[in-house]
């Protein structure tokens, strides 16, 4: 008589989403194992399920500290839907063997998008003449903003990333802006026209700065009341980094002094600003509520981190682990 001997249940992964990804990305990753969606991403939720999990996928808003990760009995590796990683304590994790992955490619052609398209509404003063038409104040509003063009200008980019260099090549070739450029990793051939300076120069000699660095120890309040002081008179900020590379009190000194001549930021710190904050009251500022990376196609690169979830999970190397 022939003996059949049944499979042996093999144990499943815990997968614990932390904040909404796709139909299509929990459909992945439950083919791989068991899921747990939380309805809150504080810092208690998370460190209650990390203690079981073997990944944790975030996106933008929980906050994978060394406190949560001193929680986590088995934990594998985290999943960053997304570019940024300041919200993962990566030295903490990669002291407890936890590979971390993101998708650094996701959000280049949207944010560099979104930065050309708040520098044309500083430029034009779009948000203001817009609620003066509505106002009924319509030929005050076709006086109130007599424009320069963009290829009048000197752009200067801190930070010649992905996103930085992708703001640079729609600047440079589209609209025929100088390009100034400042990056503590030197960039190699470009394929457009840009000069490489020092900061300082760069703050002095460009009409619009647009800040595309990761938020780190020697980026925050990289802005700050010092670099405002040496600003060309007049010239134009924008910030769709993170908020905490600008010090907004200094920001909102330099605009009320005109040496800051407007700002547009899509992140600001604290995020949302309270209500009365000093930025708030500018006509002089744009205020976008951190939409940088939300389009079609970039929040489903970003889905696709559950790949490299996956791939560390069962054993495999990672296409985009973060850099330690």
């Amino acid at each position: 008589m022939r003996r059949i001997i049944a499979p042996v249940p093999q144990e499943r992964f815990q997968i614990v989403c932390a904040e909404p990804y796709s139909a299509a990305a929990l459909a992945r990753l439950r083919a791989a194992g068991q899921v747990a969606v939380l309805d809150t991403c504080d810092d208690r939720a998370l460190a209650e399920a990390v203690r079981d999990c073997d990944a944790l996928l975030v996106r933008s808003e929980a906050r994978v500290t060394r406190a949560v990760l001193a929680q986590a009995g088995r934990l594998r590796v985290i999943g960053r839907g997304g570019v940024g990683l300041d919200n993962i304590d990566l030295a903490a994790a990669a002291e407890r063997g936890v590979t971390v992955v993101h998708t650094p490619y996701a959000a280049t052609d949207a944010v560099a998008d979104l930065t050309v398209g708040l520098m044309i509404a500083l430029l034009r003063c779009i948000p203001k003449v817009d609620a003066m038409v509505r106002g009924g104040r319509h030929a005050e509003a076709r006086a109130v903003c007599v424009a320069r063009e963009l290829g009048e200008l000197t752009l200067g980019i801190v930070g010649l990333g992905r996103i930085g260099r992708s703001v640079a090549r729609r600047c440079r070739d589209g609209f025929g802006m100088a390009v100034l450029y400042n990056d503590i990793i030197e960039p190699g051939p470009l394929p457009f026209q840009a000069h490489p300076v020092e900061k300082g120069k760069l703050y002095a000699e460009s009409d619009v700065v647009s800040l595309h660095v990761p938020l780190t120890a020697e980026t925050r309040h990289l802005i700050r009341d010092e670099t405002v002081a040496v600003f060309r008179r007049g010239a134009l900020l924008i910030n769709t980094a993170r908020g905490a590379v600008v010090d907004g009190d200094a920001l909102a000194r330099g605009l009320r002094t005109g040496a800051i001549g407007g700002a547009a930021l899509d992140v600001t710190e604290p995020e949302p600003l309270p209500p009365g904050h000093s930025l708030l009251a500018s006509d002089r500022v744009i205020l976008t509520p951190h939409i940088g990376a939300r389009t079609v196609g970039a929040l489903e690169r970003m889905n696709a981190v559950v790949e490299d979830v996956i791939r560390v999970l069962e054993g495999g190397t990672p296409h985009c682990p973060a850099a330690t």
